[in-house]
C-alpha cells in the first residue's frame, strides 16, 4: 500500500500585450481563402437580385439515406411539398435547414441541389452521404481529466492510460436510436450500458433513454493541495465503487427548444483510508453515499454546426435537486446555465467572434469533497489555468474569442479509397485569439488551495484549430493567466461518433 503524490508543473510569464498584437495580426491577414466545403448549395443564384415575391416548392427528395428512416429528416424541417418561401435571403433558409439535417449526426455530408421547374417553382434535393453506424471502436484514453492535466501535473504517466471498447450502434432501425457499451479496463475499470430513443410518440417529440454505469479505482483523488488533485493508491485494493442509473425524458418543441427530466440513482463506496484521509470526502467521515436525484433542463440551440459553430447561439439552463428525502444522505440544490452567441462578422466568411457565460450556484456551500467541482471543467474553464481544478459551489465564466479561417479545401479520395464515406474530407484551419475571465467563490476554502478561491482570474492566448473528417476538432493553444502560474501550451481533442 502506497500514497502518490505528484504536484509538477511548468510555469510561464508573458505580457498580455502579446495576445493583443496577435489579435491585431488577425485582422491583417486579409489574404484570400479556399470557400467553405462543408455544404454544397447551387441552383439559388437566380434569386439574389431577385427578393420580391415568393418560390413554391414543388417536391423535396432525399437522396442516400438508403438506411435512415425519411420521417427522421422530415420531423428536422420547417419546408414541405408545397411549402412558399420568401425569395429574399432563401440561400441562408435553405443553409438553415440543411443544417438542421447535418445536425443529426448522421450524415458524413449534406448538399443541396435546386432545379428549377419555372414560375418561380423548385424542387428541392438533400443529397447526403450516411454515416457509419456501428463503431466497435477499442479504447484507449486517459484517465485524467484532460491531456493537459496528465501531462503537466502528472508527468505523462503512461499507467494511466486505461482501455477496452466503446461500442455505438446508431441509427438502429434507421430511426436514430443508439445502443451503447462501454468497457474500461487499465487505471480504473468501469461498464455502462445505454440505450436511446429519439421519439416514443406518434408526433415525434417526446424522447426516452435509459443509462447504467458501474465503475471501481484503486486510485482516488481524495483531495486538492495547490489547486491539484492529491491521490492515494493501492495496486492491491479497490478503493472505490460507484453504481448509477438515470432515466431521461425529453420533449422537443419546435426545431431548437428541447425540455429534458431526469431521474437518478447513485451508489458511491470508499474505503476507509479515504474516509480518514479526508473526513470531508463524503462528508462527516462517512463511507458510503445514496441518493435519488432529479434534474430539469432547458436548451434553446440555435447553432449553425452544433460541433464546431461559427454562428447563432446557444442557451441552456439546469435546475437540479440531489437529494429527495429518501435516505437523508444529501439535500442539495444546483442551478446551472450556460449562454453562447456566435458571430460571422464579415461577408466574406473569413472572420468569427464567440462570446460566452457560464455559471453554477449551490446550496447549500458545503458539499461532499467529490461533488465540490466550480472551475476546471468542461466549458467551466478559464483558458490559462488549465492545470488547475478550484472548488466550490458557486463559479462564472466569461469568454470571448476572435477566429480567422485562414485555410478550407477539401482532400479527395475518391479515385484512391473505394468507399463511399470517404469520397471527400474537408478541412479547415482557423486561427484564434482570445481572453476569459472567471470567479469562484467559496468562503471555507482551504488556505492550501486559496490562491485562485475568491479572486478574479484572467486568461488569454492565441491558437489554432483543425476541424476535418467527422466533425473532428484538434486544438492547440497557448494561454497565460494573470496570476503568471500554468500558462503554456495546452492540446484538445474532440469528435462526433
Amino acid at each position: 500500500m502506497r500514497k502518490r503524490i505528484k504536484n509538477t508543473y511548468r510555469s510561464h510569464q508573458f505580457k498580455l500585450k502579446l495576445v493583443v498584437s496577435f489579435i491585431g495580426l488577425l485582422v491583417l491577414l486579409s489574404f484570400p481563402s479556399i470557400a467553405q466545403n462543408d455544404l454544397l448549395l447551387t441552383g439559388l443564384d437566380q434569386y439574389e437580385k431577385d427578393t420580391v415575391g415568393y418560390v413554391r416548392i414543388n417536391a423535396i427528395s432525399f437522396i442516400g439515406n438508403k438506411k435512415t428512416h425519411p420521417k427522421i429528416i422530415t420531423r428536422e424541417l420547417d419546408i414541405r411539398d408545397g411549402s412558399l418561401v420568401p425569395k429574399k435571403g432563401i440561400k441562408q433558409y435553405i443553409t438553415s435547414e440543411r443544417n438542421k439535417v447535418f445536425n443529426t449526426q448522421l450524415f458524413e455530408s449534406v448538399d443541396v441541389l435546386i432545379t428549377d421547374q419555372g414560375d418561380d417553382t423548385i424542387n428541392v434535393d438533400f443529397i447526403m452521404v450516411e454515416r457509419w453506424y456501428t463503431w466497435p471502436v477499442p479504447l484507449i484514453e486517459l484517465a485524467d481529466r484532460s491531456f493537459n492535466e496528465w501531462w503537466n501535473n502528472r508527468d505523462a504517466d503512461l499507467g494511466r492510460i486505461q482501455y477496452g471498447l466503446d461500442f455505438k450502434q446508431k441509427n438502429m432501425r434507421g430511426r436514430n436510436e443508439t445502443l451503447h457499451l462501454l468497457i474500461k479496463l487499465g487505471f480504473s475499470r468501469q461498464f455502462t450500458l445505454g440505450y436511446s430513443f429519439p421519439y416514443i410518440d406518434k408526433k415525434q417529440k417526446t424522447s426516452l433513454s435509459f443509462r447504467t454505469s458501474y465503475k471501481e479505482e484503486t486510485t482516488v483523488a481524495y483531495k486538492t493541495e495547490e489547486n491539484k488533485f492529491v491521490e492515494y493508491e493501492n495496486d492491491t485494493e479497490v478503493q472505490r465503487r460507484s453504481w448509477t442509473g438515470n432515466v431521461n425524458f425529453g420533449k422537443r418543441y419546435g426545431f431548437y427548444d428541447h425540455h429534458n427530466l431526469n431521474f437518478g440513482f447513485t451508489y458511491d463506496m470508499v474505503n476507509d483510508t479515504i474516509a480518514q484521509l479526508n473526513p470531508d470526502f463524503f462528508l462527516d467521515g462517512r463511507t458510503e453515499l445514496r441518493y435519488f436525484s432529479m434534474k430539469y433542463t432547458y436548451t434553446r440551440d440555435k447553432r449553425d454546426i452544433t460541433s464546431y459553430p461559427l454562428n447563432g447561439y446557444y442557451l441552456q439552463f439546469g435546475l437540479e435537486k440531489v437529494g429527495l428525502g429518501v435516505f437523508g444522505d444529501l439535500n442539495n440544490l444546483n442551478l446551472e446555465w450556460s449562454t453562447w452567441r456566435f458571430w460571422n462578422i464579415n461577408q466574406a466568411n473569413r472572420f468569427y467572434y464567440s462570446i460566452g457565460f457560464a455559471g453554477k450556484l449551490g446550496f447549500p456551500e458545503k458539499v461532499p469533497y467529490n461533488q465540490m467541482r466550480a472551475l476546471g471543467y468542461g466549458n467551466m474553464l478559464v483558458r490559462g489555468y488549465d492545470n488547475y481544478v478550484i472548488e466550490g459551489q458557486n463559479a462564472g465564466v466569461f469568454k470571448n474569442e476572435l477566429r480567422l479561417r485562414a485555410f478550407s479545401t477539401s482532400l479527395s479520395f475518391q479515385n484512391i479509397i473505394r468507399s463511399k464515406h470517404i469520397k471527400r474530407v474537408p478541412i479547415d484551419v482557423l486561427i484564434k485569439g482570445y481572453v476569459d475571465s472567471g470567479y469562484a467563490r467559496f468562503n471555507g476554502v482551504d488556505p492550501s488551495n486559496a490562491q485562485f478561491t475568491n479572486t478574479p482570474l484572467l486568461g488569454y492566448g492565441f491558437g489554432i484549430d483543425f476541424v476535418t473528417f467527422y466533425s473532428s476538432v484538434l486544438k492547440f493553444e497557448y494561454s497565460f493567466n494573470r496570476h503568471g502560474d500554468g500558462g503554456g501550451l495546452y492540446f484538445y481533442y474532440s469528435v462526433d461518433l
